[in-house]
């Protein structure tokens, strides 16, 4: 068995699925376009968790979303912020979960460019 299907949401944290990330992740995109805003991409890449503690960081990374913000769980050990901001936004944010989560993680963000699609945007930062 997967460790998410091919719904929504996946079933041991409750975070967007890869799929659904991705089509959810495109009007986000269009609706930054046409309101002249700009999103950002976060990265989080977990160490050697437990469920319990992936759990535990799925809720935490949670409680600091904004209306708007998508996350997702987009493989066994990474999780995936797509944000309303730039990368200064990104990183002021990156700062604040690197305070508030405590486990093994690390963090990188990039900005999405004009006209730039999700996928592209997630090569670059290493998905």
């Amino acid at each position: 068995m997967a460790f998410f299907d091919e719904g929504i949401y996946d079933p041991l944290t409750g975070l967007l699925a890869p799929l659904y990330f991705y089509e959810s992740s495109q009007r986000l995109i269009s609706w930054a376009e046409r309101s002249g805003r700009h999103t950002a991409l976060i990265l989080l890449e977990l160490g050697d968790l437990e469920d319990e503690a992936i759990i535990k960081c799925a809720v935490d990374l949670s409680v600091e979303l904004r209306g708007g913000d998508l996350l997702a769980r987009m493989s066994e050990k990474q999780f995936v912020l797509h944000m309303i901001g730039d990368l200064n936004g990104a990183r002021q944010l990156i700062f604040r979960l690197e305070n508030k989560i405590k486990a093994d993680f690390s963090l990188s963000a990039v900005e999405l460019k004009r006209g730039e699609e999700i996928a592209s945007a997630l090569m670059r930062l290493g998905v």
